[in-house]
């Protein structure tokens, strides 16, 4: 059901499955698709789960999403590039864009780590319009990156009128939850990382709000960088190693990585550790 709501790009969608075998007796969905259930089962990982089931929905919803929607489903899918086509060959020709699809392709820039190109996009969205609060949230996610003192800190303004209003709500228990997929959440890695980061939170609180980043290699980045602080080489490892296999261009990833390769197998003293990896993310240095 969760996994359906995000595809959509849609925390409030209300959500009924019916499904009739041949005689119209009613049926879980378990035993409709035993194919895709007993892969799904096979699969530990949250966020691959949800992307199997949404390479399932795209042969019956793809064609329903808006093109902001499409966007949003390939990113938070960790597949930037596939949006970056879609774009290219579906949206590129628009003389106006929505507010919804400028603050998409803004996320979308900011996980290619184009980030001057995502500021054009949202500064437009928040010229056109100031009080929405998406667009406020995505345009104090870029000044924060990339902005100068000033642009810092109404970054920080304009992300605290957006939070307070969320508490406000009372529908959270903690600050936390703000940053998790809901109505009017927060969705920002960026400030995601500072508030767990400010408030030193502990390796549980990352792995919660990590559920909700996935999709982000600098949120990934960082956490990596606090497992291997906390003492936890081997999961820093694994995840450093993940991240570069998803987002090849990010090079300091790609340089950790590597590096972390080479700590490892003098560790272990074993000089083959990894080794197709190693070559896999030296390729990639390269390519940058």
């Amino acid at each position: 059901m969760e996994a359906f709501k995000r595809y959509h790009s849609d925390p409030s969608l209300g959500i009924e499955i019916e499904i009739k075998d041949d005689n119209g007796n009613l049926i879980n969905s378990h035993q409709a698709y035993t194919e895709l259930f007993n892969e799904w089962q096979g699969i530990q990982s949250k966020w691959d789960r949800m992307s199997l089931l949404y390479q399932f929905w795209d042969q019956s919803q793809f064609d329903k999403l808006e093109d902001w929607q499409v966007i949003e489903r390939f990113v938070k899918d960790r597949y930037p590039k596939k949006a970056l086509q879609y774009f290219e060959e579906k949206m590129s020709d628009k003389r106006h864009f929505i507010k919804e699809e400028l603050v998409a392709l803004s996320k979308l820039h900011r996980v290619l780590l184009n980030n001057p190109i995502a500021k054009e996009y949202i500064e437009t969205a928040y010229h056109d319009h100031p009080e929405d609060d998406a667009v406020k949230v995505e345009y104090a996610t870029v000044l924060h990156i990339i902005g100068n003192h000033s642009e810092k800190e109404l970054s920080h303004q304009l992300f605290n009128e957006v939070l307070d209003k969320k508490i406000q709500r009372n529908d959270t228990e903690s600050v936390f939850d703000c940053f998790r997929f809901s109505e009017g959440y927060t969705d920002s890695s960026i400030f995601a990382m500072l508030y767990l980061m400010n408030a030193e939170a502990d390796n549980d609180t990352w792995d919660y709000v990590a559920e909700e980043y996935y999709y982000c290699p600098v949120f990934r980045y960082e956490h990596a960088v606090l497992l291997a602080q906390s003492e936890n080489p081997m999961r820093a490892l694994a995840k450093l190693t993940s991240l570069s296999q998803e987002f090849p261009w990010f090079r300091t990833a790609l340089e950790s990585t590597i590096g972390n390769i080479k700590s490892v197998r003098k560790q272990l003293n074993s000089p083959d550790f990894m080794e197709k990896e190693l070559q896999e993310f030296q390729t990639s240095l390269k390519n940058i």
